[in-house]
C-alpha cells in the first residue's frame, strides 16, 4: 500500500503541474468583456467564455456588424458552445463577435488569441484584420473545409476597444460551432501557456513511448509472455492517439494531412486501443476474464472500425458516443475482473485496480467534456501515464531478475529523455528569441526604420530619472513638418511618406551618435539626448532645422515658401525643475507650439 501511495504522489506532481486555474473576475455580457490591470497581468491567460453577439447564417464584417448593432437587436450566445441543440441545425455557418475592453495603458502592447482545436473550420479579426484561420470558411459544403490545427494570432491594439469577430462554418463534424475554449492575453502569457502544455505532453508522451518499446524489446526475449507485447502496444496506441488532443502536436506537424484522414486515424486509434486493452486484460488475469471476451469486443469493434473509413465523420463520430455505453459495461466488467483478481489473491491485482480506476474516471471525464455536459479539461492521457506507470511497475518487478540487459536498456532510456529534454530547451530558446524579436518589431516605426512612439514613452521616464538622479542635462527636441497636409494634398501620400524618410535621413546624418530618434506621430518626430545643454542643444537644433531648409525640397502647396521646412521647438532639464515627464515633454511642445505661430521654419526653446 506505500508503494502504490509513493506512485500516486510521484504522478499527481509530475501530471498536476501541467493544468492552468484561469481565475479572473473579467465576465462577458452582452457581448463586451471589459478588463483591468490585474486581468491582463504579464502571466495572465483569459477564457473568452461568456455571452458574445451571434449572427446566424450570416458571415459579417466589422462594418456590416456595427451597422446592425445600430439598427436591430443582436442575438446572444454563450462561448464555448456547440450547434448540438435540437432546435439548430449543426450544418450550419454564422458569425460571433465580442468588444474587449482593456487599459488605455495597454494600447500598443502586444496580444494574442489562441483558438487552440476548434472543430470547425474559421476565419479570426481583430478590428476588421484576419489574425489567424483554420480550414477554409463557406456557407456551403462545397465552399467550406475543416481543419483541426491549432492556431495563435497575435495582434497590437490601436484603442481602448477592439472587435473580435469569429466567422465558423460547419458542414462535415458532428460538433459544430466553436466548442473549445478560445483564450486571450498577452503574447508571451498564450505562448508560455501553450509551450507549457506542450512541453508537458511531450514529457508524458516520450515517457509513454519508451516504455512501450522497452516492453515490446522485452516480449521479443520472452514471446511467451504475451501480456508484455499487449501492454506495449498499448502504450504505443495511446500516445499517438494523444497527439490529437490537447497542443494536438500531430495536426501542428502535419497540418497538411487532411482533415477527414486524421479524423479517421483517431477513431481507429482509440477502437485499437480498446481491442488491445482487453487483450492485455484477459492475459494478465485469464481465469477471471474467460477466454470469450476478446472475441465478444472484437465483434463489436470491427464493424465500427470498418464504418471508420467508409462512412463520412458525420456518420461515424457521432456513432462513437451512441456505443460508448458498451465502453461503460466494459468498464464494470472489468472492474469486477479486477476484484475478483484481488479476491483470489492475484499478484499485481490490487495495483491494477488502482489504476484502471483512475484511468477510468479519466475516460469519463472526456467523454462528458466532449459532450459539453462538464467544463474541465482533456484527462486522459494523465490517466492513462499513471495507468502506465503502474504497469511499468507491476511487469518490471515480476520479470526484472530474468532480463539480463536491463543496464544497457536502462542506459537508452536515460539517452532518449536527454534526447526529449534537449528538443524542449530547443524548442523554448527558439521561442524566446521569437518573442524577443516581435518586442523588437512592435518598438519600430514601420515606415522610416527608426523608433516608434511605444519606444519613446518607454524609454524617456527612465532618461528622465537618471538625468536628476546623476545631474546631467538631458534634451528633447520636438521636430514638425510645416504644412505637410498641404504636400499630402499636393503631392499625394505616397509622396508625403517618401519626404518623410528623406527628412529622417536628414535627422539621421546632423544627429550621428548623439540622441535617439523617434516617430512620435504622422510628421512629427521626437529626438532625446544625454548629457547636452541649453547651449549645445540650440545650435544643434538649429544645425537641422537648416539642414533640412537647403536640401530645398520642393513644396508648391505653400503660399509663403516654395520649399520643405521643419519647425523646432526643445528644452532641458536644466531649464526647469520639472516634476513629471510630462510637464518635460508639454514644455517642448509648448515651444514647438511657439515655433509654428512665429512663422514656422525656426528654433525655439522654454
Amino acid at each position: 500500500m506505500r508503494k502504490i501511495s509513493a506512485l500516486l504522489l510521484f504522478v499527481f506532481i509530475l501530471s498536476g503541474c501541467t493544468l492552468v486555474n484561469f481565475e479572473t473576475n473579467a465576465q462577458i455580457k452582452h457581448g463586451l468583456l471589459v478588463l483591468n490591470h490585474t486581468d491582463i497581468a504579464e502571466s495572465s491567460v483569459i477564457p473568452l467564455r461568456g455571452e458574445w453577439l451571434f449572427f446566424t447564417h450570416e458571415l459579417l464584417s466589422n462594418r456590416e456588424i456595427e451597422k446592425r448593432m445600430k439598427t436591430s437587436n443582436v442575438d446572444k450566445e454563450y462561448l464555448s458552445s456547440t450547434w448540438n441543440d435540437p432546435l439548430r441545425n449543426i450544418k450550419d455557418y454564422a458569425t460571433f463577435a465580442l468588444y474587449v475592453k482593456i487599459p488605455k495603458e495597454q494600447i500598443g502592447h502586444t496580444f494574442a488569441i489562441s483558438t487552440r482545436f476548434q472543430s470547425s473550420a474559421y476565419t479570426l479579426f481583430v478590428d476588421g484584420i484576419p489574425i489567424s484561420s483554420s480550414g477554409s470558411v463557406g456557407t456551403s459544403k462545397d465552399t467550406s473545409a475543416p481543419s483541426m490545427t491549432p492556431r495563435i494570432g497575435y495582434f497590437v491594439p490601436n484603442s481602448e476597444k477592439v472587435l473580435v469577430v469569429l466567422q465558423v462554418s460547419n458542414f462535415e463534424d458532428s460538433v459544430g460551432g466553436p466548442s473549445e475554449e478560445i483564450l486571450f492575453g498577452q503574447a508571451d502569457a498564450i505562448v508560455n501557456y501553450h509551450s507549457d502544455r506542450q512541453a508537458a505532453l511531450l514529457f508524458m508522451n516520450g515517457s509513454i513511448i519508451i516504455i512501450g518499446i522497452y516492453h515490446i524489446i522485452v516480449f521479443l526475449y520472452r514471446k511467451a509472455e504475451r501480456s508484455v507485447l499487449y501492454f506495449g502496444l498499448l502504450s504505443l496506441f495511446i500516445a499517438v492517439r494523444s497527439l490529437f488532443v490537447g497542443p494536438m502536436l500531430l495536426q501542428m506537424q502535419f497540418s497538411h494531412l487532411s482533415w477527414f484522414l486524421l479524423k479517421r486515424i483517431e477513431h481507429t486509434l482509440i477502437y485499437g486501443s480498446v481491442l488491445i486493452y482487453i487483450a492485455f486484460i484477459s492475459q494478465l488475469f485469464p481465469r477471471e476474464a474467460g477466454k470469450k471476451t476478446v472475441y465478444i469486443v472484437m465483434a463489436i469493434i470491427m464493424p465500427l472500425l470498418i464504418l471508420t473509413w467508409v462512412t463520412p465523420p458525420s456518420f461515424f463520430k457521432p456513432l462513437f458516443f451512441d456505443v460508448f455505453f458498451l465502453a461503460f459495461i466494459l468498464m464494470i466488467f472489468i472492474i469486477i475482473i479486477l476484484v475478483k483478481a484481488f479476491v483470489n489473491k492475484r499478484p499485481t491485482a490490487l495495483m491494477n485496480l488502482v489504476a484502471n480506476l483512475l484511468f477510468f474516471i479519466t475516460v469519463v471525464n472526456d467523454y462528458l467534456f466532449a459532450k459539453g455536459l462538464i467544463d474541465t479539461l482533456m484527462l486522459s492521457t494523465y490517466g492513462f501515464f499513471f495507468y502506465v506507470i503502474l504497469q511499468a511497475f507491476n511487469l518490471s518487478r515480476n520479470y526484472a531478475r530474468n532480463f539480463h540487459e536491463t543496464e544497457l536498456l536502462g542506459k537508452e532510456l536515460m539517452t532518449l529523455n536527454t534526447s526529449l529534454d534537449k528538443k524542449i530547451h530547443e524548442r523554448t530558446y527558439e521561442l524566446q528569441v521569437k518573442n524577443e524579436q516581435l518586442k523588437q518589431l512592435t518598438e519600430l516605426d514601420g515606415l522610416t526604420g527608426i523608433n516608434n512612439r511605444r519606444y519613446f514613452e518607454d524609454r524617456l521616464p527612465m532618461r528622465f530619472q537618471e538625468s536628476y538622479k546623476d545631474k546631467w542635462p538631458l534634451t528633447l527636441l520636438m521636430i514638425d513638418i510645416d504644412e505637410f497636409k498641404k504636400y499630402n494634398d499636393t503631392y499625394g501620400h505616397l509622396k508625403g511618406d517618401d519626404l518623410i524618410c528623406q527628412t529622417v535621413n536628414i535627422i539621421k546624418d546632423v544627429m550621428a551618435d548623439q540622441g535617439v530618434i523617434s516617430r512620435y506621430g504622422g510628421e512629427e518626430f521626437a529626438i532625446v539626448i544625454r548629457e547636452m545643454g541649453e547651449v549645445e542643444a540650440r545650435v544643434l537644433a538649429e544645425k537641422i532645422r537648416s539642414s533640412v531648409e537647403n536640401a530645398k525640397f520642393e513644396h508648391n502647396g505653400r503660399s509663403d515658401l516654395r520649399f520643405v521646412t521643419i519647425s523646432i521647438g526643445g528644452t532641458t532639464t536644466f531649464m526647469h525643475s520639472f516634476e513629471t515627464v510630462s510637464d518635460f515633454i508639454e514644455a517642448a511642445d509648448q515651444a514647438l507650439y511657439q515655433s509654428k505661430n512665429n512663422g514656422r521654419n525656426q528654433t525655439n526653446f522654454l
